[in-house]
């Protein structure tokens, strides 16, 4: 087996020293769902809308939909489900007049699959149609020239003959998700898969009902937040030549001077010790180079390029940037800085490198670079999968949700109510599941007690993590369900990870008040593939691996397989989902010209007093 290269200034110290564009926003359903034998729109209230703002959005008479929701003449609450009742039939007809067909445009329809549909030019749509220039707008009429048609049929009606396309479900995916992306609805998928009772499963494979052209998908402006394979890429992903040999930077602050300095001040007791802010990239590495190592054979093997960023210096990144080596590399990893990780974007989009960034960035760093990979999911991607549990567990119980007026985490509570709503619409009759309700809470933490129901879990998200607040708010629960009066009431916090860092929470806390979080790196040390890396690290560096021994052996593994096997990142058997010791992987391509985000976390609990998993 080759040996794996590693270069750098200063490598002895390493090797001596043991080292969007995410669409979040509420979509209401037009989706028709069955309630009682009538068919209903669900309309979920938002900030700041009022009844008749809804009377005018469905174009339903106020008298109707109070009729329908008497709940409503005292007033409505965000998040609150308001049941529209349906009175026209949607067919979508195209009629002619005169020179013209006047078209009404559907939801999600653009210039250019209206132009496919009739096969016409858009110039001679924008021609007759001078005011579309500023956009298309649902149920607008435009004119569709007659003689520019290939075929005159003086009647057009827009009713394709479904045909059926098996989809093989993925991590993350819903019935509701589905939908939109295929043009279809949720009760035609749920027709054609004998109700899905049971809901999707990964690996499922369903049958979904295509009304639309795939090349017309493609084109359309729905191309965000699906899987990999469902988004056109730019990336020439056609013939992939194999290489024996893989050159990968690793841009991380190694702070080599400073370690170097504390090599020479230790005693024999701090033998082990290293530079505080280097721990990340030296354990990190060590991992990195273990994963390398041993997925290198006879006939391919991998060159390391080592460069130490130390913190947030931008000429030295610029520096780093201009060595001849580096326009020459097959993978970049960091740097950890936003704006130093966006210079070095730049280069990747302009020399086609695919670049990883290790740790949490926003998304605006994956907007028009579709070489850029955020191995970390965002904290909106987890508040999703938290969502998703709720949902499979939690959807018919007592659901609280707290927003703490001086968290700045409080805007994640609008969010997680939006998401649920969405999710839940996979269900045809929803009216059975509870809605989540939104308490405001500033130091009144009595407010949360009195909304507890005895009959139900009350299951509490709570997005904060201002240490005072969240220990009282723990304290003040704890000894509520210690009294008699509450000692039959169950209680799941859903919360943040930031609170394991609060010392000064008794353990017994979390384990008494049922706590759940989501986390991007969870490791179990029971399982024997772990068992087997520990040993083997122990026995390489004489330490024990943490965390980030552990996610470097991760992402180098998975990546660094990615390239051995198909010698490429952009080919269309790459980036499969992925579970490592610590990290799950499963990339999302967030916009046909934009990088991927990894949509995957676990979601843990405490149970016995220690953490397991919850995600299956």
């Amino acid at each position: 087996m080759k040996k794996l290269k590693s270069i750098a200034k200063v490598i002895f110290l390493l090797l001596t020293m043991p080292l969007a564009l995410n669409v979040s926003a509420q979509s209401d359903s037009l989706e028709v769902h069955q309630i009682n034998g009538k068919s209903y729109y669900i309309h979920f209230v938002e900030k700041g809308q009022s009844l008749y703002f809804i009377h005018q959005k469905y174009n339903v008479p106020l008298e109707i939909i109070k009729a329908e929701n008497p709940s409503v003449e005292d007033g409505l609450s965000v998040g609150e489900k308001i049941f529209i009742p349906i009175k026209k039939d949607l067919s979508i007809i195209a009629t002619v007049d005169g020179n013209y067909i006047n078209h009404e445009v559907q939801k999600l329809q653009t210039l250019y699959s209206i132009a496919k549909l009739y096969q016409v030019t858009q110039q001679e749509i924008i021609a007759a149609n001078p005011e579309i220039s500023e956009g298309l707008k649902e149920g607008q009429i435009i004119k569709i020239p007659v003689s520019g048609l290939k075929n005159t049929n003086t009647t057009i009606v827009e009713s394709v003959n479904p045909t059926y396309k098996t989809h093989v479900v993925k991590q993350g995916e819903t019935i509701y998700s589905l939908s939109k992306f295929y043009h279809t609805t949720v009760d035609s998928i749920l027709l054609v898969n004998g109700g899905l009772t049971q809901g999707l499963k990964i690996g499922e494979k369903i049958n979904i009902p295509i009304k639309i052209n795939p090349s017309e998908l493609a084109n359309s402006n729905q191309a965000l937040n699906v899987p990999i394979n469902k988004i056109q890429t730019s990336v020439n992903n056609t013939r992939v030549n194999r290489k024996s040999e893989y050159a990968i930077g690793l841009l991380l602050p190694f702070y080599l001077e400073e370690n170097a300095e504390m090599v020479q001040h230790r005693s024999a007791v701090e033998e082990k010790t290293i530079y505080p802010k280097a721990r990340f990239a030296i354990e990190f590495y060590n991992g990195f180079l273990m994963a390398l190592d041993s997925i290198s054979t006879d006939k391919i093997s991998f060159k390391v390029y080592v460069y130490d960023t130390k913190g947030s210096d931008s000429t030295l990144i610029y520096t780093i940037l201009q060595q001849p080596e580096f326009k020459k590399l097959d993978l970049i990893v960091g740097p950890l800085d936003y704006d130093n990780f966006n210079d070095v974007a730049d280069f990747a989009l302009q020399h086609h490198i695919p670049l990883i960034s290790p740790v949490k960035q926003s998304n605006k760093t994956l907007l028009g670079n579709e070489y850029v990979f955020k191995a970390v999911p965002s904290k909106s991607t987890s508040i999703k999968q938290i969502c998703t549990l709720v949902v499979d567990s939690f959807k018919t119980e007592n659901l609280l949700a707290i927003e703490y007026e001086k968290a700045k985490e409080k805007a994640l509570v609008d969010f997680y109510v939006k998401t649920y709503n969405n999710q839940l619409l996979n269900y045809k009759d929803t009216s059975v599941y509870s809605s989540i309700k939104t308490l405001k809470i500033n130091y009144n933490i009595a407010d949360v007690v009195s909304n507890l129901k005895i009959d139900k879990n009350n299951v509490i998200f709570v997005p904060a993590t201002e240490q005072t607040f969240i220990t009282n708010l723990f304290n003040f629960l704890s000894t509520t369900l210690n009294k008699r009066e509450y000692q039959d009431y169950r209680v799941t916090l859903i919360g943040l990870e930031e609170w394991m860092k609060f010392e000064n929470i008794d353990l017994e806390y979390f384990q008494q008040l049922n706590v759940h979080y989501c986390t991007e790196k969870f490791i179990d040390y029971n399982d024997s593939t772990t068992a087997l890396f520990v040993k083997n690290y122990i026995k390489k560096t004489e330490t024990y691996p943490l965390q980030n021994a552990f996610f470097g052996f991760d992402l180098a593994y998975y990546f660094g397989n990615n390239l051995v096997k198909n010698g490429s990142l952009f080919s269309e058997t790459s980036l499969e989902p992925f579970k490592g010791m610590s990290i799950q992987f499963d990339f999302v391509k967030t916009g046909v010209e934009s990088g991927y985000e990894n949509m995957s976390s676990t979601i843990v609990r405490f149970y016995d007093y220690t953490l397991e998993s919850v995600t299956h």
